[in-house]
């Protein structure tokens, strides 16, 4: 028998049990699991200010953040390659991005197995409290991956573009990507376009806006103009605008690929459809969307078997309104 002494002692190592409709997550009094996922998590946890924080600090609370996104991303980075030996790939780590009203500067790596959220205001919009990402000249990408390219990030509430002037370049360009989620984002304001995906697999833009701006205009909303994979990829719910195009498909394989439920603005073309696939297993879907285009512009410009691609599209050309609209 354990006296009431022991037990007290040793209360802080006996298990909570969280029971529904009585328990809230307040009522564990470390806070350990409300950052977490259900059960066991190992990964950590990064925080990121850019009034408060400082590169020196270690980033592991709000109280010493680093300043930038990029410096989480390096540790995160880091740590997944902990201990020595062995590897933490697959182990989730978290940063939370704090708005404020300075944007922060752009981020050419992306870290793998990640959570990146921005805390603060709804992105879209240009008012302060909005986690921003900003490109600092010209031509440069606002959020950008290489070739070696990013797995399993997760990312939400989130703005990338530019801030004023000129400004070409791409909102979101990511040369390879798999097997990751991007949840009301805004990828806007850059001459070029919205977001690039060259290679990708697993993908899926949720509730987002691709392309699109208050002070500029991209030529292009949304592009994967790879040649090889964008399979398994979910585009949907989602607001595409681009001056001539709102959105290009060009990799040849795009097995189980839907595009579902988007506003599309193309001034020429809303889908621009180039798969040279005739095999249905490798084609992209088009499903209740609503894609208006300028006079004499095209609603879905499909290269192979476009009838069979698209279902319960309306297209609002100049005014006029289809079912399906226009496929060439």
């Amino acid at each position: 028998m354990v006296s009431q002494a022991i037990g007290v002692r040793n209360a802080k190592n006996r298990p909570f049990v969280l029971r529904k409709g009585v328990s809230v997550l307040s009522d564990l009094a470390d806070g350990g699991a409300v950052y977490g996922y259900p059960g066991d998590y190992y990964g950590q946890i990064y925080f990121v200010n850019n009034i408060t924080g400082n590169s020196a600090y270690d980033g592991l609370s709000w109280d010493t953040p680093f300043a930038q996104p990029s410096e989480a991303i390096t540790a995160s980075e880091a740590f997944r390659a902990l201990p020595s030996g062995t590897t933490n790939d697959y182990q989730r780590n978290r940063i939370f991005i704090q708005g404020t009203g300075t944007a922060y500067s752009p981020i050419s790596a992306l870290p793998s197995y990640c959570d990146m959220i921005g805390i603060g205001a709804n992105p879209r919009g240009n008012g302060a409290g909005i986690a921003r990402i900003v490109s600092n000249t010209d031509s440069e990408d606002a959020i950008s991956h290489g070739s070696s390219g990013v797995r399993g990030l997760y990312m939400e509430n989130i703005q990338a573009g530019a801030d004023s002037g000129s400004s070409t370049g791409w909102a979101l360009d990511l040369a390879k990507i798999f097997r990751s989620e991007f949840v009301n984002c805004v990828f806007w304001n850059k001459e070029t376009g919205g977001v690039r995906v060259t290679i990708g697999g697993g993908v899926a833009f949720r509730a987002c806006l691709l392309g699109g701006g208050d002070t500029r205009y991209p030529t292009t909303g949304f592009s994967n103009d790879g040649l090889a994979n964008f399979n398994h990829c979910v585009i949907e719910d989602s607001y595409i605008y681009g001056e001539t195009t709102g959105l290009i498909l060009s990799a040849v394989a795009m097995g189980q690929t839907l595009i579902q439920r988007n506003m599309i603005y193309g001034g020429s073309i809303g889908i621009d459809d180039n798969q040279d696939n005739k095999d249905f297993y490798d084609l992209p879907q088009f499903l209740d969307n609503r894609i208006f285009v300028d006079s004499g512009g095209d609603c879905i410009d499909s290269l192979n078997n476009g009838t069979e691609k698209a279902i319960g599209n309306m297209c609002n050309t100049a005014g006029t309104i289809t079912w399906e609209g226009s496929i060439s």
